[in-house]
């Protein structure tokens, strides 16, 4: 059977859960079943999500399975849910940070998949840097001498970037080939922190600092709060931004722990805030 790796990860997304949620069926989700499960009329939604996420498992583990089991060791196997933030597809500069999460500090990582390559690494490590402090790479256990090589490369910021491995049975946090992110300031920027922030939070933000906001017509308004942000002190703007970043998340601890591990991570940044029955 032709593996169809971009047909199986559109199986766990929120439109998918949705339909289920709503109408009982998925036209997406049907067709993986039928090529993929073995007698499915007998099966449950939710043991047949594990079924196909099984598949991720043993053949090509994509973008969707790394970010998941990053978010079950994280948010549930290190941290809880009620005092720790996480985002998915974050926009710093021009690159998209694949996962941030925010529990007083924040902590960029960067997913390498079975399916991705390096090309363009060292761009999007640079531009994490300009709004995070601490940033990491999570690739496959396979990849770990090419992570080492080519960060080794990056003489500017290659020895603060952590390494993190998704081992053949699917752990990460390996003490043996694992390293911690150090911490690395010189690239802050305000325009790229502020650019992290909605309408709303960079207002909170600049009103818990001076406790005011700046006087301008609507045209004029956006670069008149990143001009007042950009006064702040760098490390004090990055703070602030973080307290605001870590007030997205929704969904209560109750209603997480119910979500079946396969599916944490859409539902979790679906923000999909009732309950998921499908399974």
């Amino acid at each position: 059977m032709t593996y169809d790796s971009r047909t199986i990860n559109r199986v766990f997304t929120r439109g998918v859960l949705a339909g289920l949620l709503s109408n009982g069926s998925n036209e997406v989700f049907d067709y993986v079943v039928s090529r993929y499960s073995n007698n499915p009329e007998c099966k449950t939604h939710g043991e047949l999500f594990s079924e196909i996420y099984t598949h991720l498992s043993t053949e090509k583990r994509n973008e969707y399975f790394f970010l998941n089991t990053l978010l079950n060791k994280l948010l549930v196997g290190r941290h809880s849910v009620n005092t720790t933030t996480a985002l998915s597809q974050v926009r710093v500069g021009e690159h998209i940070a694949d996962f941030v999460m925010i529990n007083g500090e924040g902590y960029v990582y960067e997913i390498k998949s079975d399916l991705d390559n390096f090309s363009r690494l060292h761009d999007q490590l640079s531009a994490y840097f300009t709004a995070f402090s601490k940033v990491s790479v999570l690739s496959s256990i396979h990849d770990l001498d090419r992570v080492t090589a080519t960060l080794s490369n990056f003489y500017d910021i290659g020895d603060f970037v952590g390494i993190y491995v998704l081992s053949e049975k699917n752990t990460i946090f390996s003490k043996v080939h694992s390293r911690e992110p150090k911490q690395f300031d010189e690239m802050l920027g305000h325009s790229s922190i502020f650019g992290l922030l909605r309408k709303r939070e960079y207002e909170d933000a600049l009103l818990s600092f001076y406790g005011g906001l700046p006087e301008a017509a609507p045209v004029f308004y956006y670069k008149a709060c990143l001009e007042q942000f950009r006064q702040i002190p760098v490390l004090t703007a990055q703070k602030l931004a973080f307290e605001q970043l870590k007030k997205r998340n929704r969904i209560t601890k109750t209603d997480f722990d119910s979500v079946q591990d396969e599916l944490k991570s859409v539902v979790y940044f679906s923000d999909m805030s009732r309950k998921p029955t499908v399974y």
